[in-house]
């Protein structure tokens, strides 16, 4: 209830002030960036500038944005619901069939993966099941190494996202590097 108070006044505040939703979604909100899924949800395509009253967002590709969650009082789903609506639906590239098992061209076609050399470009290139078994493994032995023997299932999910985001951006980075960024700037 008290959320539902404080971000009613916020959204009055910036309505008054001329910067509430309405305005989000006449300015130029990236449609093409965002799929729009069947739940009424939106997933960012890939690392995106969001517009927003005070500082644009930065968002990470793979994110999920649900109706009813706030970041920094925008309703992202709810914006590009109102703003995307009539934008016809962004064309996906073509991607090469997936891998069987893993990812066999890393492995020497023996099923062994070394997870500190594998690229961000060649976990991208495998399918998102395989893609998120490796890093879900990854987490696993990386805890177990540094002794952390309990884990939280959505922080692990949103790793894995978040970890896939960056690698869309950045191809030519280690797995392991990724990893590594992506935990540094959960911790911030």
């Amino acid at each position: 209830m008290r959320r539902s108070i404080v971000t009613a006044l916020m959204a009055a505040a910036l309505a008054s002030a001329g910067a509430g939703r309405g305005v989000a979604a006449q300015s130029n909100v990236p449609c093409d960036a965002f799929r729009s899924n069947p739940d009424g949800s939106w997933t960012a395509l890939y690392n995106v500038r969001f517009p927003n009253p005070g500082q644009p967002l930065n968002l990470i590709g793979g994110s999920v944005f649900r109706p009813g969650n706030y970041i920094l009082g925008n309703d992202i789903a709810a914006t590009l619901t109102e703003s995307c609506a009539s934008a016809p639906a962004p064309a996906l590239a073509p991607q090469p069939p997936p891998q069987q098992a893993g990812l066999p061209a890393h492995g020497g076609g023996n099923g062994i993966v070394d997870m500190e050399t594998l690229t961000c470009g060649e976990l991208l290139e495998t399918d998102r099941e395989n893609a998120g078994f490796l890093l879900a493994w990854y987490s696993g032995w990386s805890n177990g190494l540094a002794k952390n023997h309990t884990m939280s299932v959505p922080a692990v999910k949103d790793g894995i996202r978040n970890v896939i985001g960056y690698c869309m951006a950045n191809k030519s980075k280690r797995v392991s590097e990724a990893v590594d960024v992506v935990r540094r700037l959960d911790k911030h």
